[in-house]
């Protein structure tokens, strides 16, 4: 089975749209195996992100801290930044403040810290 991509790499919705080339053809399980690497790596920077606000913060919530630093630290592109700020602010690990990337650690983000190691 075989997938086609756009131009930018999304998988194509309507084949209509596109034309049959080999550059935007690619075997099913190459895409599932990409998909599976960049997720499992958007885990692991999901939890060294933050590792790191609580070695900063020295396992206290509250603390407010420059995620961009993190991010520049780590090396996170600004949209993997934004998406694990977001992420971890929807589980409520970490609080951002007035649509910053400035955040602190919930009490629930230091439990969940400290239950991991």
């Amino acid at each position: 089975m075989y997938v086609l991509v756009d131009e930018h790499g999304d998988v194509a919705r309507g084949a209509r749209s596109f034309s049959l080339s080999s550059r935007n053809v690619f075997p099913l399980r190459f895409v599932l195996h990409y998909a599976m690497t960049f997720a499992a790596e958007m885990k692991e920077n999901k939890q060294r992100f933050l590792r790191e606000m609580y070695t900063i913060a020295q396992g206290r919530f509250g603390v407010l801290i420059d995620s961009y630093d993190i991010g520049e630290k780590h090396g996170f592109d600004w949209e993997t930044l934004e998406t694990i700020v977001e992420y971890l602010e929807a589980k409520g690990l970490i609080v951002s403040y007035e649509g910053t990337l400035y955040a602190s650690l919930t009490i629930k983000g230091v439990e969940h810290i400290e239950s991991a190691q």
